[in-house]
């Protein structure tokens, strides 16, 4: 397990578990700062979860060992399911496909009960990938 470091990372506290070539895992224990005042997950924390588990499928697009950088255009999320406080979240996000300067992506995140939270769909733009 590792957590990257970003201060947004840090702070919604999802861990990076599993890293491949156009793969990413995180995880996430639901606390009572990720509640909104309905006491469920923010909406905003699932969108964190989606957009940083599929960027990150996208950054390893030439395996783990070389982060490309790339930044979100679109993400268009869908809530399907409904977690709740104390429920250990994992999003999976998955590069589908594109080339030198786009990516699309997928992701879902399901409860530890295997129950689908939400998913997105995602386009991102690489900001550095060299050119061959």
């Amino acid at each position: 397990m590792e957590r990257p470091y970003s201060g947004y990372a840090e702070l919604i506290g999802y861990e990076l578990i599993e890293k491949a070539q156009d793969v990413a895992k995180l995880r996430q224990v639901i606390g009572p700062q990720h509640l909104n005042r309905m006491q469920v997950p923010h909406g905003g924390v699932l969108a964190t979860l989606l957009d940083s588990a599929t960027g990150f499928a996208v950054a390893f697009a030439d395996g783990p060992e070389r982060v490309l950088r790339a930044v979100t255009v679109t993400l268009n999320l869908q809530f399907v399911g409904q977690a709740k406080a104390g429920d250990t979240l994992y999003a999976v996000g998955r590069r589908t496909g594109g080339g030198r300067t786009i990516a699309f992506a997928s992701g879902e995140v399901h409860n530890q009960d295997g129950i689908l939270i939400a998913k997105c769909d995602a386009t991102y733009r690489f900001l550095d990938r060299p050119q061959k």
